[in-house]
């Protein structure tokens, strides 16, 4: 019988080969969930022995908590990309929400797999905390940039728009009453905002289907 032949591994910086198991980590945990997810077969997707895992995690939890982190940072980074481009404020909104949009059912997908570990669902949760921190404090910056809003105002209304209602800094608020007209000022301001760009556009379709009804 043949001697057990060791794993060969390609020479890779340390960077490089961290990346290259969190990347598998991440297939499976899309693919099974983390259930019956072990450091073994972590790193034999890999294609790395499970003593290099342990190298650079110091457990499978450790392991998905930094795979959590480093999602997340991918997402800010493109965020943070398309918020310091040079352009409109319209078309910088237009942007990050396509950027939420297309990561959205994936990152989803993944985040309900790593809250089975309770361990990952707290550091989740304080991770998510001072994203969303840093997100409505940027985003209230830019908009009183742009309009005459008091800030706090202003705060407001990306939490609500960013469904943050559920977090602490939202809950904390004692003028719920505000918040009502906060939103109810939103939607009415959409509306009208809807109705100037597309109600004239609606009309001539209405009109020409009328006519070409009678035209028949």
């Amino acid at each position: 019988m043949a001697a057990h032949q060791p794993i060969k591994r390609r020479r890779l910086r340390p960077d490089e080969r961290k990346k290259e198991i969190l990347d598998a980590a991440y297939q499976l945990v899309l693919a099974n969930g983390i259930a019956t997810l072990t450091m073994y077969k972590v790193a034999k997707e890999a294609g790395a022995s499970k003593a290099l895992l342990y190298s650079y995690f110091p457990n499978l939890t450790g392991l998905l908590q930094a795979l959590y982190k480093r999602e997340l940072n991918n997402l800010q980074s493109q965020q943070l990309d398309a918020l310091t481009t040079p352009h409109q404020f319209e078309d910088m909104v237009k942007v990050t929400e396509k950027i939420n949009r297309e990561h959205h059912s994936e990152r989803q997908l993944l985040i309900k797999h790593l809250q089975a570990d309770a361990a990952v669902r707290n550091s989740m949760a304080r991770t998510d905390q001072e994203n969303r921190k840093q997100v409505v404090e940027f985003l209230s910056s830019e908009i009183t940039g742009n309009y005459d809003i008091p800030q706090d105002i202003v705060e407001s209304a990306v939490k609500l728009i960013l469904r943050y209602n559920e977090d602490e800094q939202l809950r904390s608020i004692k003028d719920e009453t505000r918040l009502d007209e906060v939103w109810g000022a939103m939607i009415v301001g959409a509306m009208q905002e809807l109705e100037k760009r597309f109600g004239e556009q609606v009309g001539k379709q209405t009109i020409g289907k009328q006519i070409n009804k009678a035209r028949k």
